[in-house]
């Protein structure tokens, strides 16, 4: 069986991207800040704490970004002397979820300064030893000011990003011959086995098989962030008709897995997949689902799409490219300021990695 093919207009990217643009952001909007803030308290998330910059406090673990080895190992051990080394409590700017790539943060603070000022008086306020702006580009034309200001960059994963074909088809086409025998296999496999993609309105019982299918894959995860709760889910119900959620559905009816996307003004971005244990290796759910956040995005008229980290060599062969970013990172208890002032090489060195494409595809 073919892979589903969606017919749209012929228009360029450009013209594509260039209409949807013209809609407020879905991920800049207040409705999914309160989204946010409400069903992760513990984030403190607070659209205002530093005039108009949205922010949230958790810890920033320094193991992380790091592969298994001595370092790891070694941090792990230190980490029940010292918490505040390892794990420290931190000021993040942004949004703690979607969108990953926040480089618009640099574009929208004028006065790098000011905001300075303002990130010491919250961390003061909020405990935090460290502030950081996660995810932006490090050929970014203003990265220089934040330099100048006391901020260190630092490499973070790359976000996976797809330029997008009008059909999944052409999109396919595109791809070496091994690449979309691969992905129409996968389509017949998880079809064969009786299931189906549906189209959700999030209700109670949604909510709850959603988050069964998510917390496993958190739980396995190589790279962890901060956890989804279960009003989440029911919340991304009301954010309105730029939310895609769709469940997979096994013969019974019964979801063993589910995809989210969001369509930020001409800019699709994934979300969550989640695959329940029992489908984790499965009849192709998970391959499933990731190819319907592609044919999603291009049915509706998106001119990319990013699919985060991780599953780097996975996405490439479907045509995503990685897109390098970095960390800002701004010290502010007294051992991080040396920390950042004296130890940066030593940092870009362990995590050199993150700018290296084939060690990313190996290790994630």
């Amino acid at each position: 069986m073919r892979a589903h093919k969606e017919v749209v207009p012929q228009d360029t990217e450009h013209s594509r991207h260039e209409q949807r643009s013209r809609r407020p952001t879905l991920l800049d909007a207040p409705a999914y800040r309160t989204l946010l803030a409400g069903a992760h308290p513990a984030l403190r998330f607070d659209a205002e704490r530093l005039g108009g910059v949205p922010s949230f406090v958790a810890r920033l673990d320094l193991r992380e970004p790091l592969l298994p080895g001595p370092i790891r190992w070694a941090l792990s051990g230190v980490r029940p002397v010292l918490p505040g080394l390892v794990t420290p409590r931190s000021l993040f700017l942004g949004s703690p979820f979607e969108r990953y790539d926040q480089t618009h943060l640099l574009d929208d603070v004028d006065d790098v300064p000011r905001l300075v000022s303002q990130i010491r008086d919250a961390c003061r306020a909020e405990s935090c030893a460290v502030a950081v702006i996660t995810n932006v580009s490090p050929t970014h034309e203003r990265l220089a000011r934040y330099r100048d200001a006391g901020f260190v960059a630092l490499p973070s994963f790359p976000d996976s990003v797809m330029t997008l074909a009008e059909t999944f088809d052409q999109q396919l086409l595109a791809r070496p011959q091994g690449d979309r025998s691969s992905v129409r296999r996968n389509i017949r496999k998880f079809e064969r086995a009786g299931h189906t993609l549906q189209r959700e309105r999030l209700t109670a019982p949604i909510k709850d098989a959603l988050y069964r299918a998510y917390r496993p894959m958190f739980d396995r995860a190589k790279v962890k962030w901060q956890p989804h709760s279960e009003d989440y889910f029911e919340g991304l119900g009301a954010l309105g008709e730029d939310v895609y959620v769709t469940t997979a559905r096994n013969p019974a009816g019964e979801v063993i897995g589910f995809a989210v996307n969001f369509d930020d003004a001409g800019r699709f971005q994934s979300g969550r997949i989640g695959v329940v244990p029992a489908y984790h290796r499965k009849d192709a759910v998970y391959f499933r689902l990731l190819y319907h956040l592609v044919e999603e995005a291009i049915a509706h008229r998106a001119g990319s799409i990013s699919l985060e980290p991780t599953g780097y060599r996975l996405k490439r062969h479907l045509g995503a490219r990685q897109v390098p970013l970095c960390n800002l990172i701004l010290g502010q208890s007294a051992l991080w300021r040396l920390l950042l002032r004296t130890a940066v090489p030593v940092g870009r060195f362990v995590l050199r990695h993150l700018s290296d494409e084939k060690a990313l595809e190996r290790a994630y």
